[in-house]
């Protein structure tokens, strides 16, 4: 769908599109492939504004679905659209919950969420911000997913006013990231198989003589996504699904399986427990098969980097907090955003009694102060340590995050000193 006029749908025309999507959905079922072009003139209210549209089939992948917003067709190309930053491509353009940088008009803000760095408290901040007095509820879906949290994506923008909010002086937008170190300790934390299997069945699975899963979250109590990883990478050998999980019990065994395969030096693999067989149902696997198959991606514990954005928008962040310092840098945010800002929404109304300010005892806090106590257990090594920092290189090669390499556990002092000298105090 290629735009004509200057009018977008969903700018003062609403009423109009909303009954024209299903016609336009109508006309496009009836038309057969055949037909090359579709042309729909939109009439409005007002007779100074009128939009004009028409469909190329032939630009349609196969099985490619119509893209809407609100119910309402958009359109997928428009001839001014190279000009701007953000194309409908683009991931920050998408309904993801991961992905999509949540609106808030009112203080002109936008604002970059990560998983396992405050992401909860800072929607839940949103939701405040938006007006909803139940902001802290935390359950069914909220404050994550959309359109149950009641937050605005950018999609929900015109393509011209999403790009102003991602290239204007006047907006800001945030994001808050932390150490990279802490932060995939915390996923692995989280998602580490939470079940031991038997010496039993480890011994049969490395003689290859499993002939049926023990692999689902239902009968071993594992979590979903680690187990997705072992059964991708297993590809049908039941036994190899069962010492996967088993090697990634230990933190080293997880590393094992996010590492980039082309940067693993064979030598210094560790793939005890993992045995080499010849199964039934698959394949031989080698030693290091594991090690050195495609790496485990989760938003959970991946760089932020490679998933968060484009690598273009990066440079249009003009605010980054850290977890490490969430308590004094969320209150330079509100400032930011309005003088008055700070007092209204962040100085209290937080913590189990609601009398609190924000990230002064949250459960972002106290999972994050849990993560710290482990990582002594976990981070036994230099060499782990090494190995972590080369699965975030590409964070810390990405200056727009402010990120540094700091020895393990001392993010939460060097990011206070450091919070000291470029702003002189926390108040």
């Amino acid at each position: 769908i290629k735009r004509v006029s200057e009018t977008m749908i969903g700018e003062g025309n609403q009423e109009h599109h909303g009954i024209m999507a299903p016609l336009i959905k109508h006309l496009l079922a009836l038309a057969p492939p055949s037909l090359f072009i579709i042309v729909i003139i939109l009439s409005v209210w007002s007779q100074s504004q009128s939009v004009a549209w028409y469909l190329d089939l032939d630009e349609l992948a196969d099985g490619e679905a119509l893209p809407m917003v609100n119910g309402t067709l958009t359109a997928v190309k428009n001839d001014t659209d190279a000009a701007l930053l953000l194309h409908r491509s683009d991931s920050l353009y998408k309904y993801n919950i991961s992905t999509a940088p949540i609106v808030i008009e009112k203080y002109k803000l936008l604002l970059f969420t990560i998983e396992k760095t405050g992401s909860t408290v800072l929607k839940q901040l949103m939701r405040r911000l938006m007006g909803y007095e139940n902001y802290y509820y935390h359950g069914k879906g909220i404050p994550h997913v959309f359109p149950k949290n009641g937050l605005k994506m950018l999609v929900d923008y015109s393509l011209p006013e999403a790009n102003e909010m991602l290239t204007s002086d006047k907006w800001t937008r945030a994001m808050f990231v932390r150490d990279p170190k802490e932060r995939l300790l915390s996923g692995y934390l989280m998602w580490r198989p939470k079940k031991n299997f038997s010496e039993e069945t480890l011994r049969n699975a490395q003689k290859g003589l499993l002939n049926e899963t023990l692999v689902n979250g239902t009968s071993t109590n594992f979590n979903r996504g680690l187990i997705k990883c072992c059964i991708d990478r297993a590809k049908g050998d039941y036994n190899y699904e069962v010492l996967c999980l088993n090697h990634m019990l230990s933190f080293e065994g997880f590393l094992g399986m996010v590492e980039d395969p082309n940067k693993i030096d064979d030598g210094n693999a560790n793939d005890e427990g993992l045995g080499s067989h010849q199964p039934k149902n698959t394949t031989k696997w080698s030693p290091h098969n594991l090690r050195k198959s495609p790496s485990c991606p989760d938003k959970h514990w991946s760089p932020v980097t490679q998933w968060r954005m484009e690598k273009q928008f990066y440079p249009q962040l003009n605010f980054i907090g850290h977890l490490e310092t969430a308590k004094y840098d969320i209150k330079r945010l509100l400032n930011r955003m309005h003088p008055d800002a700070w007092e209204m929404y962040g100085a209290s109304g937080w913590g189990e009694h609601r009398n609190e300010s924000m990230f002064e005892s949250t459960t972002t806090v106290l999972h994050a102060k849990k993560t710290e106590n482990y990582l002594s257990e976990h981070y036994t090594s230099d060499e782990i340590e090494k190995r972590v920092e080369e699965i975030n290189e590409d964070d810390y090669d990405n200056t727009f995050l402010d990120l540094e390499r700091v020895p393990v556990g001392q993010a939460q002092s060097f990011y206070r000193k450091r919070f000291l000298q470029r702003f002189g105090s926390f108040e």
